[in-house]
Formats: C-alpha cells, structure tokens, sequence
C-alpha cells in the first residue's frame, strides 16, 4: 500500500515528525490548483524534515482540504488568557509575559502560581503548534533571552515549582525548530544556563534538562557545548568534578519508583550520548577518557545497583554502556597484545608500560619521570594539584588533534590547561635534533684532532728517517 499512513493531529514535534487529526471541513474545498497553493504555503510554516514533507504533499486533495482547515480553523484553547491555536497570536505578548515573571518575586498565592504555570505551557504549546513564521518572530524579538533570564531569576521556592518544568518544556520546543534550535546553540551561554535546572530538586525538570542537552551531543558542534556546560555546572553547583551531580543523582534514592526509574534512564541515556557522539563516534582514546572519568566516580557499583529495577528501556542503556566499555577495553588490549587490561591495578598497568617500553629510548624518560614522582611532597590532603596538574597535561597529550579542515591543534573535550602538545614536541624534536648536532661535532673534532695526532706522529717519523738516510 503506498498511500501514505493516517494522519491523526496536526502538530509539529520532536524530530520533525507531522500526525494530523482528520476533521471534517466545514467550508467547501476550491479548485484543486488553488488548494495545492494554499497547502503547499501550510506546509512551508511547518518546518518539516524533508521526508515528512514530501509524504504530506503527496496526500490526496480531500485530506489535504482536512488538514489546511485542521490548522486554519479558529482556535479556541484558552491558557492564561493566550490562545495557542490562534494563528495571529503575537509573539511580542508571550515575551512581555516572560518578562513580567522574570521580575517579579515568585507569587506566594498559589492562584496566580497558576496562572503563571498557564502561560508558561502556553508559549509552549504555541513554540510546538504555531507556525514557523511564530517561532522565527519569537526569536527575532528576542525571545530566548526572555526565556533565559526566568531562569536566571529564579529563587530556590521557584527553582523547585513546576513553574521551571514548564520554561525548560518552552526551551525543548523552540529547539524542536530549526531555527529556533541553531539559534540556541549559537547563544554564547543559553546551554551553560539550561544545565543549570541540574541543581533544581524537581524531577521533571532534571529530565527535560538532561533530554535537552543529550540531544545537543547529537548536533554538529553541540558536543563540545555540552562538555563546556557541564564544567560550568561544576563551578556553579560548587562540585570537586564535573558528572559529580549525574553520578550523585543516578545513585540517589528520591523516594517515589517512577521517579527514580524516569530520572536515572533520563540520565543513563545522556551519559551515553557523551559518551558515544562527538569525537566519541570515532575516537577510542575520547571514549576511554571520559569513561575513566565516570568511573573514577563510581558508576560501576551504580549499574550492578539499577540492574534490581529489572526495567527493559533502563536495561536497554545499561547493556550498551557495558558493551561499548567491553569493546574498547578489548581494543585497548589488543594494543599491548594482552586479552585484558586490568585499568583498577596501578603495578598491572606499570608492568605493562614497562614491558613495552624497556627497550625504547623512551625508557629513560619513564624511569625519570617516576624518580621526580618520588621527589613531590606526598602528604597533599584532599587538595593533591600537582598530580591534578599531572593528569590533565597527560590528557591534552592524549587527546589532542589536529584538524583536517583548519590545520589547527584542537583538543575535543574541554581543556582547563590551555597548552599546544604539537608545537612542544616539535620544539623538543628540535632540541634532540640539536644535541644530536652538538653530539656529531664533537666526534668530528675528536676524530680531527687523532688524525692530526697521528698525523704528527708519521710526520716525525718521515724526518727521523731521512736524516738517518743522510748520515
């Protein structure tokens, strides 16, 4: 059957995807030139993927009539005095409403707590349904801003409200565009503010924030952003280490199952898109880095513990993390031609570098390196920054590439010490190649200065033996 598939409600959502509700027209239908006009400019506001638009173009004439008077009808929906079907809805009113919220102290009165909550899903609601004309105005009136700065503003009473989860729930819409989602992700820090909902004890909204930013890993140049705003949560929820709150909430106990079984596959499913987007879809070194990092907080004890929900989505996660981990430990030990390599064992690990480099002019370098180890002050408490300082340039050694595309050193996840690995082994290749000069010179001299010996020596045996020819 090549017809296309019923069609059952009109709203643009998630990935472009188009489900329209067949409604009977109450206006009769034009000529059919006329309607493939009008619904072809329908179909132009939708912002659809280029499959789901060539599928609707293809419906016949009668649903096409259907789904231009679906969306064209007078919409009634009221949510806080905002219509959100309503095609001349001005944007310039759901904006001003941002603003007044973001001013204002959160409302003690649950009434207009409300109230606000109405608006707020009624920009969202719009943001899905409305136009692309709707979204592309929201934007240039500077709406994201608008949106932003709510969530600047909130106090701890409204950080917890459902208020929050209704102002993410707008941010996923505008995202759901294109427009809208190239425009967040150009704003220098709307994800850094997004994670920031990270801190908020309100489960829903800890979700839509973490759906959020594992769709931004799936994005081109998205990845990077979402390691940059985790930092920043870092700094601004006061954690020792980034994913220290992701770790912390996977493991946590919020009372309520669906809750807890919601939350931690929001966020074992985040944890994989970092983990496996980005440099992590083709570098083994990216995905060891990050993972080690994860581990190092524990979240293998965590897993084997989520392993009693016996859920099938959250299994799901769990099984191709633990795949993925298994088949780059493997080509990991294939490297050091070893079935496995044992990463919880410092002694394994130095055996194995030992082994491999015990006959390379690397050696040395290995063994004075951990002379000047054992030269450091060990009593650091809980503030040890040399071996910090240590790890992170070890990392940039690991992890740094160049670009194909610019020439340029970039290092894919985000780098507290800004140094170039390239340009100081190239300076460093340029000193051996310099001490290997010096080095060749002075042989020359030494063998210059034995042939002139020698040469001295046969020049006064020649005389010796002519004068004895004379005499």
């Amino acid at each position: 059957d090549d017809e296309p598939p019923e069609i059952t409600y009109c709203v643009v959502e998630h990935t472009g995807t188009l489900t329209l509700q067949a409604m009977t027209p109450t206006l009769p239908m034009p000529a059919e030139e006329e309607l493939n006009k009008m619904f072809l400019e329908l179909v132009d506001e939708l912002d659809l993927t280029q499959a789901n638009r060539q599928a609707v173009l293809a419906l016949p004439v009668n649903k096409k009539w259907q789904i231009y008077c679906s969306r064209k009808g007078n919409g009634t929906l009221d949510n806080g005095g905002l219509r959100t079907t309503d095609l001349s809805g001005d944007p310039e009113d759901y904006i001003n409403r941002l603003k007044t919220i973001a001013s204002s102290p959160f409302p003690e009165e649950d009434e207009e707590v409300s109230n606000q909550m109405r608006q707020a899903e009624a920009l969202k609601t719009a943001l899905r349904t409305q136009p692309h004309s709707f979204v592309l105005r929201f934007i240039e009136l500077d709406g994201l801003n608008a949106l932003l700065e709510v969530l600047e503003t909130m106090n701890a009473e409204a950080a917890n409200s459902n208020l929050h989860t209704s102002v993410i729930g707008c941010l996923k819409a505008l995202m759901n565009n294109s427009n809208g989602r190239a425009h967040v992700l150009a704003h220098p820090t709307a994800i850094n503010t997004i994670s920031q909902s990270l801190a908020t004890e309100n489960i829903k909204t800890k979700i839509s924030v973490l759906e959020i930013l594992g769709a931004v890993c799936l994005v081109p140049g998205g990845h990077r952003k979402v390691l940059e705003a985790m930092l920043h949560f870092q700094q601004y929820h006061s954690e020792r280490t980034r994913f220290q709150c992701i770790i912390n909430n996977l493991d946590k106990n919020f009372g309520i199952y669906k809750d807890n079984l919601s939350l931690k596959t929001a966020i074992m499913s985040f944890i994989n898109a970092v983990l496996n987007y980005g440099p992590g879809q083709v570098t083994l070194e990216f995905r060891l880095h990050l993972r080690y990092e994860l581990l190092m907080l524990g979240i293998q004890p965590i897993i084997e513990k989520l392993r009693r929900y016996e859920n099938e989505t959250l299994d799901r996660h769990l099984d191709f993390f633990e795949m993925v981990r298994n088949e780059d430990e493997k080509e990991l030990a294939r490297k050091f031609e070893k079935e496995h390599v044992d990463t919880k064992s410092a002694s394994a690990m130095f055996d194995l570098l030992r082994r491999k480099l015990s006959h390379t002019a690397a050696y040395p370098h290995l063994l004075s390196l951990l002379e000047h180890c054992l030269l450091l002050p060990l009593d650091y408490g809980s503030h040890p920054q040399h071996w910090l300082l240590f790890d992170r340039i070890v990392q940039q050694i690991v992890l740094q590439s160049e670009s194909n595309e610019t020439g340029l050193i970039r290092n894919p996840d985000v780098a507290p010490i800004e140094i170039n690995v390239k340009e100081i082994v190239h300076l460093l290749a340029k000193e051996e190649e310099l001490v290997a000069a010096r080095k060749k010179a002075e042989e020359l001299e030494r063998e210059n200065s034995d042939m002139s010996t020698r040469l001295a020596k046969k020049e006064q045996e020649l005389d010796l033996r002519t004068q004895e020819k004379v005499r």
